[in-house]
């Protein structure tokens, strides 16, 4: 039963870290580049026109991929809150693991290559100011003032 409950968490948790990552809520919400939205990126790091449309398509493209692992993460909870649990076997836990943990890769390789390819698009000079607001948004989610 241990296991399951395992199996079950982890579904919540990855459930819970895909919701919201629409297009729109992307742009809003950040999506973890730096703690900012694409409004105060472009103001901060005064990124270019051309930069602010690149973004866009990565945010885009970062949304469509959310959005299907987001679907085979609700798929897979529906299966776990359905199973038979008279009928589980260590196969059928076996099998609903490996999808849980496809499916994180999945996210955690989408989220990690969107901010990859953002932080290539910046200048020398916008870099090191993003790794400045990029410090002081994980200072301040681990409830610390920033270094300067």
């Amino acid at each position: 039963m241990n296991r399951v409950k395992k199996i079950v968490c982890l579904i919540v948790l990855g459930f819970s870290v895909m919701v919201g990552f629409s297009p729109a809520q992307a742009q809003s919400q950040g999506v973890d580049f730096g703690g900012a939205r694409l409004d105060e990126l472009t103001i901060k790091l005064g990124l270019s026109v051309s930069q602010q449309e690149q973004v866009k398509a990565l945010l885009e493209k970062y949304s469509i991929s959310a959005g299907g692992i987001r679907e085979g993460l609700v798929l897979v909870q529906q299966n776990i809150r359905s199973a038979n649990l008279g009928r589980l076997t260590d196969a059928n836990i076996e099998r609903l693991s490996n999808e849980t943990g496809r499916l994180s890769a999945a996210h955690t390789e989408s989220l990690l290559t969107t901010q990859r390819d953002f932080y290539a698009l910046l200048t020398v000079k916008q870099k090191r100011e993003y790794n400045k607001m990029r410090s002081a948004a994980l200072a301040a989610q681990a409830g610390q003032l920033p270094n300067k």
